[in-house]
């Protein structure tokens, strides 16, 4: 229904990893990331995702009783533990922005996002291309992010991010040197 030219479908089998606050977060980050797989499905769009609330099987996760074990460590005092599980949590995470072909990170400048602005940076550092759905608008977008992001990549919310992807999917937009897409590529080794 949406996709006009099937011969097109730059992004089917691209990888996007879901960039976004968990821990201030009041749903712990589900809600915005379900949206917007949502959305992407019903556009059609081939894409998979990466999702850290809702990680693959054998992942360590960082949503729903893992909070309960990070606050636990932190009531008690129990660093070590606390350093030891979410280190694990980091590696994971930054080895699943390596992976992925892009990234769609969630900014709220009132909810403090200490893992996924260092997840944004290491995804500007390896050139990936970064949409960033801002709340608020890109007025609301903190100053510093106009330095790393493109600000023709920020969007108001899920569905305006979703409708660019379909632009890209269908050709409409010229991509750039950041837009890396190998699995294609990888069916036919």
């Amino acid at each position: 229904v949406f996709m006009s030219d099937d011969s097109k479908r730059v992004l089917d089998k691209s990888l996007a990893y879901l960039i976004g606050p968990i821990d201030e977060a009041e749903d712990q980050g589900i809600g915005w990331r379900r949206e917007l797989i949502r959305l992407s499905e019903e556009y059609e769009l081939k894409i998979k995702f990466l999702d850290p609330t809702n990680k693959l099987k054998g992942l360590q996760q960082e949503v729903g009783t893992e909070q309960d074990k990070i606050a636990r460590y932190r009531a008690r005092g129990r660093w070590k533990d606390l350093s030891d599980f979410m280190k694990v949590i980091v590696r994971v995470d930054l080895r699943q922005v390596d992976f992925s072909d892009f990234v769609i990170a969630k900014v709220d400048k009132n909810i403090h996002m200490c893992g996924s602005y260092h997840e944004i940076f290491v995804a500007d550092i390896e050139k990936k291309p970064i949409l960033a759905i801002i709340k608020g608008g890109k007025k609301n977008a903190p100053a510093w992010l106009f330095g790393i992001l493109d600000h023709n990549l920020m969007f108001d919310d899920e569905e305006e991010c979703v409708k660019y992807l379909v632009k890209i999917n269908n050709g409409d937009v010229e991509l750039d040197d950041r837009w890396v897409l190998l699995r294609k590529q990888l069916d036919e080794i």
